[in-house]
């Protein structure tokens, strides 16, 4: 065997195994968005001429480009004519759109509430939006249902399967 066919499979040798063993950088290179702000255990405030319009508390926040996410979230809103506050488990804020999970629980000033385990709420539009089964409840009357439509602006409620007890004076 000459000594240039040994060199060539040597480097034959070599280049297979650089090939073989070269690193895969795409695997590692995996894109995360990362957020901007985290927050422990929180309190924000919005606060304009009037006075503080929007409260947002939490046990744990964080603030990405576009968005927020919260846990054991609440929300309150002092703009509308009726001071009233909205909480949940897990919170998503985008683009004044509260989407709420688990242990959904809305309270006004009045003393209506209700409660649901999700829940969307536009706070442009006053519009609160569930899919699933709500309570409504106020003084000693309550509400049973699904897929509650309830705008705090207006006051206008609608729903499916209701059931209820009214309390006459």
């Amino acid at each position: 065997m000459s000594i240039n066919l040994f060199f060539v499979l040597i480097l034959g040798l070599l280049l297979g195994m650089y090939g073989y063993f070269a690193p895969n950088y795409a695997a590692v290179h995996e894109v995360k968005e990362v957020p901007k702000i985290e927050l422990i255990d929180f309190t924000l405030y919005e606060i304009s001429h009037k006075g503080i319009d929007h409260i947002l508390e939490g046990d744990e926040g964080k603030k990405f480009d576009e968005y927020y996410v919260i846990t054991s979230a609440k929300f309150s809103d002092n703009t509308k004519n009726l001071f009233h506050t909205i909480q949940a488990d897990n919170v998503d804020y985008r683009n004044d759109i509260i989407k709420l999970n688990g242990h959904v629980h809305y309270k006004r000033d009045d003393g209506l509430e209700f409660r649901s385990n999700e829940g969307i709420y536009n706070t442009k539009a006053s519009l609160i939006d569930t899919r699933g089964s709500f309570v409504i409840t106020q003084n000693k009357n309550r509400i049973d249902g699904n897929g509650l439509l309830y705008n705090t602006e207006a006051k206008t409620v609608s729903a499916n399967q209701v059931h209820g007890s009214y309390q006459l004076k």
